[in-house]
């Protein structure tokens, strides 16, 4: 019966690599589903009830532990032009690129019950995880017809290549206190770091020929460095304890991160930066290049959470989660980009909010089937508002406990061509359809 259940999840994760959500094009402007909590709180639809959301839920039980998380994101995206027939009506949509990029993430927290070494109620923690998952791969392989006499009629001229790397992480130190017994207080203060961002985009030539298909004549690919000023930001928790019932609240105020990007010397001998941008027709992010280097600020929006824990009273030990997030992110519209000169740019983001709900039931000798979904608008319209549905299960050793969850969704949206060809414009706007998953697997140590 056992060998059963594990064959049902293990189906379920390889089904769930290749069924998630989107959005992964948008990363390097706005932080997109990074998923910072442990594998039982992802499985149990994302709830706030995690000591990595809120700081008031720090140990108040004696036990120290260390914790050790391993993430693996992987997307599939696939961008399509619509086919037309004389009547200018849409017969299908023709794919012609298609990406299957992966990328891992690592993680840790220790926390430590300083109650048991001294006679107060105070609880502390250290992490460092990724806060901003920049990354991002694409890669089109663009052929070309060629005459007659020619046998290789589908030949590969070159390729258009976009890749996006690194990430921002955040070093955060966490303090939390009881107050008369069911109250428990919290503060965290964060330190953000960035790890490796670049840029490379561009065309590569095969021939450095000209040719109809590629977006330039010859072999041309823009590297470019970002770098953030690192800057501190906080928050603050609250959680109380009824009987079966715990309430979670967190608050985390906007601050600015502050962006330098530098790339090669461009035709005129100097650098080049980059600048966010808005498609006029879509009203979606994309990226201009400057005219020099180029610094910009952008302000990560201020959060509210409300998270419910309930311990369900039957026969079998079943815990179900809740929560709530409204995200203010029409303050980080605006942004202005300087260079040799100043451009302001209104991205129009909208104000969001996120539904999750999860259950944890106990089976099986205690082994637990987590699952739940989480309902998230998008700062970018109401195209992207996504329902996302999470599964997970544990094992308990002694004193060391393992984890697993998965996440998936899936949304579409209309983009322009990326790279459109010498001679041509892009009248007509692609399709985009992007699947993604993420898979996280936490190793948790009590001393």
């Amino acid at each position: 019966m056992h060998s059963k259940i594990y064959r049902v999840y293990l189906f379920i994760f390889i089904m769930g690599s290749s069924l998630m959500f989107g959005q992964r094009f948008f990363s390097p402007f706005f932080p997109v589903d990074d998923f910072t909590m442990n594998a039982r709180s992802m499985a149990m639809g994302g709830a706030r009830y995690d000591l990595t959301q809120n700081s008031a839920l720090s140990n108040f039980d004696g036990v120290n532990f260390l914790l050790f998380d391993f993430g693996r994101r992987s997307y599939t995206e696939k961008r399509s032009f619509p086919v037309m027939d004389m009547f200018d009506d849409v017969v299908t949509q023709n794919v012609y690129v298609l990406n299957r990029p992966s990328y891992s993430s690592f993680s840790w927290l220790l926390a430590i019950d300083l109650g048991r070494y001294i006679n107060f109620p105070i609880s502390l923690s250290l992490s460092n995880a990724p806060m901003w998952d920049m990354r991002y791969e694409y890669s089109e392989e663009v052929r070309a017809s060629l005459g007659p006499g020619v046998y290789n009629r589908d030949p590969l001229v070159g390729y258009h290549i976009l890749d996006i790397h690194g990430t921002i992480n955040s070093l955060k130190i966490d303090v939390a206190t009881k107050v008369l017994g069911k109250l428990r207080l919290g503060f965290s203060i964060e330190k953000l770091y960035d790890n490796n961002l670049s840029m490379l985009s561009g065309t590569h030539n095969l021939k450095n020929q000209p040719d109809d298909a590629l977006a330039s004549d010859e072999t041309n690919i823009t590297d470019i460095s970002l770098y953030t000023d690192e800057p501190l930001s906080y928050s603050f928790g609250g959680v109380i304890n009824l009987k079966q019932n715990s309430f979670g609240l967190h608050f985390k105020p906007s601050f600015d991160i502050g962006f330098n990007t530098s790339g090669q010397l461009n035709n005129s001998g100097e650098l080049i930066g980059l600048i966010p941008m808005v498609d006029e027709r879509t009203q979606l992010p994309f990226w201009g290049l400057s005219d020099s280097s180029s610094s910009y600020s952008f302000r990560m929006p201020q959060e509210f959470s409300l998270s419910v824990l309930s311990k369900v009273k039957s026969k079998t030990e079943t815990v179900v989660t809740g929560g709530i997030v409204i995200t203010d992110w029409e303050n980080s519209s605006r942004q202005i980009a300087t260079h040799k000169s100043s451009d302001t740019t209104n991205f129009n983001y909208h104000s969001t909010m996120s539904i999750s709900f999860g259950v944890e039931h106990n089976i099986l000798d205690k082994v637990p089937l987590r699952f739940g979904f989480i309902y998230s608008e998008s700062p970018l319209g109401d195209e992207f508002e996504i329902t996302k549905i999470t599964i997970g299960t544990g094992w308990v050793f002694n004193n060391l406990s393992l984890d697993i969850a998965a996440v998936f969704g899936g949304v579409e949206y209309l983009y322009p061509d990326l790279f459109v060809p010498s001679g041509q414009s892009a009248d007509k706007l692609e399709l985009v359809n992007e699947s993604n998953a993420v898979m996280k697997a936490t190793i948790k140590y009590s001393f």
